[in-house]
């Protein structure tokens, strides 16, 4: 055995007696369980995954990465699209085997949830009362205040925790909820598209908070021909039967399926706490999926959507194996969340547009590499004939910008499009919390200069990994210094920086 690998070996010996919960290796019981993901296109063989119990297992977690200069990630629900749930050869905190668990307390209405729970039972939340997180060498907790819009609400820390911390808890602020709820699915055939898109657009004008819709081409559903496209509303109304069918008038007013009736699957008393699981048994599992979100200007153009399902229908057509793919976008109403302020959330999207996404879902690996081509081309199909969202703001004028995980082509992108007015304020929270930049995997923050005049080198490497040019940054002064490619030096990565 080589020193490196003696001195590895000690150190994962050291890891391992300092833990509550257990690491485990290539090879190992629960290894395989350890790596797998949501989509087996992101599955990726670590070198180790630590399953934590405590605040102390992350924080130990933590150095040994850094100290073995290991890149991190984190394993929440493992839903990632673009994979930042893994690491090959790195290290993984994965949550979810020991804190999967969420408690309520009636008294106080909070619910404590682990940071591995996933969203599999019902229940209202508008704010997020604290998070804990752990950093590299301790804990620290976040409180807001229950009675006005959270600082930190959901979607500010899913943002903030892929690139600030690791939150293994949440206490959320609940609220009380009727037990059942009206669901139901209304499909038609695609003639009726121009009709539905002017129904829908004709319900959200007067839609309340207690109602929700998403429609969506479909070339998959349970007890239909698979490969022929069908169109569906999904609606939603947190009530009964009775008043959700007066609700969702217009929708019904569309029209019937082929025998003439209206094609409904309803579920009249949907017990609440189902909702959120409601589609678990519908979705593929054990298979490879890829997505590309958009957020588009209410009034969606026909042509654009025409224009979509033609060119997979050309796909389809040639692989078969590619026939559940499809377009689904959300209409809820958003009148509540643009009235929430920007700056009390790190996410700056409050657009009055309709979020969504081009799916495609297959099992064969080797088809990666097109379905990310088809699926890219589709959204820019979708894009040219319709307005989309190109920056972080609120109401009409910018749309909002989508939801992020639905977009992993740009994890790596600037993270300014997505936090807008907020990047400044992240980035002075970043450098207090992750100077080094530890967390950098996902729309990656970049922490402020601390402000010393100390110069900070920047090196720059070719497609090859020799270097090609060196960068001197002195505070805001930056000069490239000179081409450095025929020296030939390797570099490698430590703590988010390249060293020579």
């Amino acid at each position: 055995m080589s020193f490196s690998a003696q001195q590895q070996s000690v150190a994962l010996t050291k890891l391992k007696e300092s833990l509550s919960g257990e690491v485990v290796c290539p090879g190992d019981d629960g290894y395989d369980y350890g790596i797998a993901r949501w989509s087996e296109s992101c599955v990726k063989k670590a070198g180790y995954v630590v399953f934590p119990k405590t605040n102390e297992d992350v924080v130990e977690a933590i150095k040994f990465a850094r100290n073995q200069n290991l890149e991190l990630a984190f394993y929440g629900g493992g839903h990632s699209y673009s994979g930042s749930s893994s690491t090959e050869g790195g290290l993984v905190i994965h949550l979810r085997k020991y804190l999967n668990y969420a408690r309520c307390d009636p008294e106080k209405r909070l619910l404590h949830v682990g940071g591995g729970a996933t969203w599999e039972i019902g229940g209202t939340v508008d704010n997020t009362v604290q998070v804990s997180r752990r950093q590299h060498s301790s804990m620290m907790k976040i409180k807001t205040s229950p009675p006005t819009p959270s600082s930190i609400s959901s979607g500010a820390v899913e943002a903030e925790a892929a690139t600030l911390e690791l939150p293994p808890d949440f206490v959320f602020k609940a609220h009380p909820q009727r037990p059942t709820v009206f669901i139901t699915n209304l499909i038609y055939t695609m003639d009726k598209l121009e009709s539905l898109l002017n129904a829908v657009e004709d319900w959200h004008e007067t839609a309340s908070p207690d109602e929700g819709l998403h429609w969506a081409c479909m070339r998959v559903l349970p007890g239909m021909e698979p490969g022929k496209p069908a169109l569906v509303a999904m609606y939603f109304f947190n009530g009964d039967a009775a008043d959700g069918r007066k609700a969702a008038k217009k929708l019904y007013d569309v029209g019937t399926y082929n025998s003439g009736q209206i094609a409904e699957r309803a579920m009249e008393d949907l017990p609440f706490v189902k909702l959120n699981a409601l589609q678990n048994d519908s979705l593929p599992r054990d298979d490879r999926k890829y997505i590309k979100g958009l957020t588009l200007r209410f009034r969606m153009s026909v042509e654009a959507v025409q224009a979509v399902l033609q060119a997979q229908d050309e796909v389809v057509k040639s692989n078969p194996a590619l026939v559940h793919c499809s377009v689904l976008f959300d209409c809820c109403p958003k009148r509540i969340v643009v009235a929430v302020p920007l700056e009390t959330t790190a996410y700056a999207g409050r657009g009055t547009g309709a979020e969504g996404g081009i799916f495609q879902f297959y099992t064969d690996p080797a088809l990666d590499d097109s379905v990310q081509r088809h699926v890219r081309a589709w959204a820019q199909l979708l894009s040219e004939k319709t307005l989309v969202a190109f920056k972080a703001g609120k109401g009409s004028e910018s749309y909002g910008v989508g939801y992020t995980n639905f977009d992993p082509d740009a994890a790596a992108s600037d993270a300014a499009s997505v936090f807008g007015s907020n990047y400044k304020r992240l980035r002075e929270v970043k450098r207090k919390y992750d100077p080094d930049n530890i967390w950098n995997g996902w729309y990656p923050i970049e922490p402020t200069e601390s402000g010393s005049t100390s110069a900070k080198l920047v090196v720059i490497c070719s497609s090859s990994r020799k270097i090609s040019a060196v960068i001197i940054s002195v505070g805001a002064f930056t000069r490239i210094c000179c081409w450095l490619g025929a020296f030939g030096s390797t570099v490698r990565r430590k703590h988010g920086s390249l060293v020579v």
